[in-house]
């Protein structure tokens, strides 16, 4: 998986080669990801906030993947996974060269079978100490990827890339539905990583997680500790380490220490669409409004035609009935299911296209921009409100 952010990283040296002979400008590219390439793109900016190399990009969205979202492993567990690969399939060679080699012999679905018959779920990067290291600077690890080659200047100390960051408000409820938790099963897990029984008895507690707790309200609890711990506090963490370390530059040069290039966007809006998930502001919910994609279908949701996750025999008769529930002006949203989604296309394509001096005058790094249940969007702040703040 390391390797992967080698060729990502030369794929971003290509572009800022190439891009002039395509109409492009080199000065301003923009990386951007989702979810594991929301992590891709956390690593690629930790290369340049803690280098000296100018940036390769002057920008980077970070959408619902901050490093940590899916943890980091050690050595030893990747040692592991690949011992019990090389088990599975008789691979006995004593060099690593030689197993690899046997292995690339191995037709391609067999060794995806793997991942099942070995109940791997995700692969994750490996700190290895070479291109991913421990760090005590207050960001978990550093990146290493090597010289892009461009020059031999090091980046100017007032140049600083701009940051989104974003998440959903319930992103891995599907995580929680797959463990199928009970009270005892799950605080069995989580007091066993707690450094002591009180320090996780008080995190239950604030979720209301206890004995006397409804299957329901087990399974929201469960669903809103998951999510937070996996996404939400990697992202407040995230901020708060680049609006320290950047926070501190600033005020050296003598700048607004509040200014620091970094911007976050929250959604709480749910999915628009028939499933077991509709009405849920999961994992990739924003994804549907953020490109054209599904404009057809929103735009069909708006009108009260119910479709998405059915069969196309349901969908069809759905659609002849409609349902008058999903009407914008029946159910008291502030905006239609499109007129959120060219909102939020309207603000991505900004913090594309505007200068890092314009995207930088803002926004603070407090700042919370939350898309709400209602499609209204206001502005929150990370260290006011009993809603963040709990």
């Amino acid at each position: 998986m390391n390797f992967g952010l080698y060729d990502q990283k030369l794929a971003l040296i290509w572009v800022k080669h190439n891009i002039a002979a395509f109409g492009g400008d080199d000065t301003k590219i923009t990386i951007m990801g989702q979810s594991a390439g929301g992590i891709s793109c956390h690593l690629h900016l930790l290369e340049v906030e803690l280098g000296t190399e100018r940036p390769l990009f002057r920008k980077a969205g970070l959408m619902s993947g901050p490093v940590g979202g899916l943890e980091l492993t050690s050595m030893e567990k990747a040692d592991q996974r690949w011992a019990d690969l090389c088990q599975l399939w008789s691979v006995q060679a004593d060099n690593p060269v030689d197993r690899v080699d046997m292995l690339r012999r191995l037709p391609t679905m067999d060794l995806l079978n793997s991942v099942s018959d070995l109940h791997w779920v995700l692969f994750t990067l490996a700190i290895d100490e070479l291109t991913i290291r421990t760090s005590d600077l207050g960001c978990g690890v550093s990146v290493h990827l090597g010289h892009d080659g461009l020059c031999d200047e090091t980046k100017p100390s007032d140049e600083k890339v701009q940051v989104l960051m974003s998440a959903t408000a319930d992103e891995f409820r599907g995580f929680a539905l797959m463990a199928n938790w009970d009270y005892t099963t799950f605080r069995s897990l989580f007091t066993s990583s707690y450094p002591s029984e009180a320090a996780a008895e008080e995190v239950l507690q604030a979720y209301s997680i206890s004995s006397t707790s409804s299957d329901e309200e087990l399974f929201e609890a469960f669903s809103q500790f998951i999510s937070d711990a996996t996404m939400i506090h990697k992202i407040y963490r995230a901020n708060e380490f680049f609006k320290a370390r950047r926070g501190k530059q600033a005020l050296l040069r003598g700048q607004d220490a509040k200014r620091v290039g970094i911007q976050y966007y929250h959604f709480e809006f749910g999915n628009p669409f028939s499933g077991s998930m509709q009405g849920i502001a999961h994992h990739g919910v924003d994804m549907v409004y953020a490109f054209g994609t599904f404009h057809d279908a929103l735009k069909k949701a708006d009108q009260g035609i119910s479709e998405g996750y059915v069969e196309p025999d349901q969908a069809h008769a759905e659609a002849n009935v409609g349902d008058p529930s999903m009407k914008t002006e029946d159910t008291g949203y502030r905006k239609s299911n499109i007129d959120l989604s060219y909102e939020l296309q309207d603000r991505l394509i900004q913090f594309v296209v505007e200068n890092c001096q314009e995207t930088d005058q803002r926004a603070y790094a407090d700042d919370i921009v939350t898309f709400c249940n209602d499609r209204s969007v206001r502005a929150e702040s990370w260290s006011s409100g009993e809603k963040w703040i709990s």
